[in-house]
């Protein structure tokens, strides 16, 4: 079935009419005599809303990436006769051709693909329509923040907009380097004795001996920001390549994605998604309700809460491990508050952090891979008070709209959640001590790793 859906998109991608949007058009405006033109909307004369689900599926998703768009022509969908008709777009990459191993059909990531874009849109039959409105060359990875940025200004300057909403669905770990998750042991023994990465004070703080990631025989899937998945590299975006990429205000930013559902990355995106919808925890591979998507973002005012209350709702009614997940959504506005009371809080447990056993905090992780733990539960094992987690809670209710959490996660008690994951320093390296330090608006705030 998931085959067959992804032969339907191909063939949709690739045959249907090139489509440029209509009424497109700009004002001048001048700051006064001498000054450079400058471009620039009319706010007061766009009233629609654009809809871009970003699939980057170059890699061991492509299948539940493929079908999450067939799902989504088969929900909601708006018409293209008016201006104010609102804009549904998705931008996908597949692997586009197959090979027999071991007497399976799997995708060949030796052949690269071309890349495109697409309108989806109800005709005047009521049925699904879908426009291809442009190409990129096999040579352009989707995971690229080139890419993605080319994308994004595309989209912004072929549909002006009153409001712009991004899902971005691919692979993902957080906050991580590029290709750290996959082989930390690798990337410390590669990167650890480069120039500028300091050692820590901390008699904890070392670079882990390989015990410490033991191999995984079925890898999961997650990777940083993103991932093309060629037979020779892995090609993905870190965490602050990723927010620099988007060239416009978003009213919202759904990640379908593993892992990403840290205040570091809520923190960087500050200033370009106002409202932040992510799991703490991997996601299991069909991801978020595509059916139901149009219906809650495809209208004049969207409602991402919606989206993510559909995800939760659908895997908590499942059974077994099947009833698995994690979400909550931020409003990255509200976020300075927690940054504060976080800053004077790290200042002041700042030993403990940097020495405590993991052992009983709560995880968000499986396979060792332990970079993310919840951010209140740290802070409550390091010794905080009852008034400061009182202080602390204020500030997390301030900017969390939503949180929910199944029982477990396949194999991880769910005891507490705050709605934010967090590095723990006492697990960390001096590269990631010195990456994060170097990377993360959320240390430049609070100051995690001095």
């Amino acid at each position: 079935m998931r085959v067959k859906a992804f032969i339907t998109l191909l063939s949709l991608l690739l045959f249907t009419a090139c489509f440029k949007d209509d009424n497109f058009s700009y004002k001048s405006s001048y700051a006064g005599s001498g000054s450079v033109e400058e471009l620039t909307r009319v706010p007061s004369q766009e009233t629609r809303s654009v809809l871009l689900l970003y699939s980057a599926g170059f890699n061991s998703l492509n299948s539940y990436l493929a079908e999450d768009i067939e799902d989504l022509a088969k929900g909601f969908l708006p018409g293209r006769e008016v201006r104010s008709d609102p804009v549904l777009l998705v931008y996908s990459r597949q692997p586009y051709t197959y090979v027999q191993t071991n007497g399976l059909e799997k995708p060949d990531y030796s052949t690269k693909t071309r890349s495109f874009l697409i309108r989806l849109y109800a005709g005047a039959d009521g049925q699904p329509h879908r426009d291809t409105l442009r190409a990129w060359s096999k040579s352009k990875a989707a995971c690229s923040a080139e890419t993605m940025q080319d994308v994004l200004t595309y989209v912004r300057d072929q549909f002006p907009a009153k409001s712009y909403g991004m899902i971005f669905s691919s692979h993902a770990s957080g906050w991580l380097p590029a290709t750290y998750y996959d082989n930390p042991n690798t990337y410390e023994k590669t990167h650890t004795a480069d120039a500028g990465v300091p050692i820590s004070p901390y008699s904890l703080r070392r670079a882990l001996p390989q015990e410490d990631y033991p191999a995984i025989e079925a890898f999961p899937a997650v990777k940083s920001i993103g991932q093309d998945q060629y037979t020779a590299e892995s090609i993905e975006m870190e965490l602050k390549d990723f927010a620099d990429a988007i060239p416009m205000h978003l009213d919202y930013l759904l990640l379908d994605a593993c892992l990403s559902g840290g205040v570091e990355v809520a923190y960087q995106l500050r200033g370009k998604a106002d409202i932040v919808g992510f799991s703490q925890t991997e996601i299991l591979a069909d991801g978020f309700n595509y059916s139901t998507l149009g219906a809650h973002l495809l209208k004049q005012e969207p409602d991402p809460v919606s989206v993510c209350v559909d995800y939760f709702q659908h895997y908590d009614a499942q059974s077994g491990q099947d009833r698995s997940a994690t979400i909550s959504v931020v409003d990255t506005r509200k976020m300075d508050a927690l940054a504060a009371v976080c800053r004077e809080l790290f200042d002041a447990y700042r030993e403990q952090l940097h020495t405590m056993s993991s052992s009983s905090v709560q995880r968000y992780f499986r396979f060792d891979r332990h970079f993310f733990y919840d951010l209140e539960d740290i802070l409550l094992k390091a010794g905080i008070t009852a008034e400061e987690q009182a202080a602390l809670e204020a500030a997390l209710d301030e900017c969390i709209v939503y949180k929910a959490a199944t029982p477990s996660f396949l194999s991880i008690s769910l005891n507490t959640t705050s709605g934010f994951s967090m590095y723990l320093p006492s697990r960390g390296t001096n590269l990631l001590d010195h990456f994060y330090r170097s990377n993360m608006a959320w240390n430049d705030a609070t100051q995690l790793i001095p």
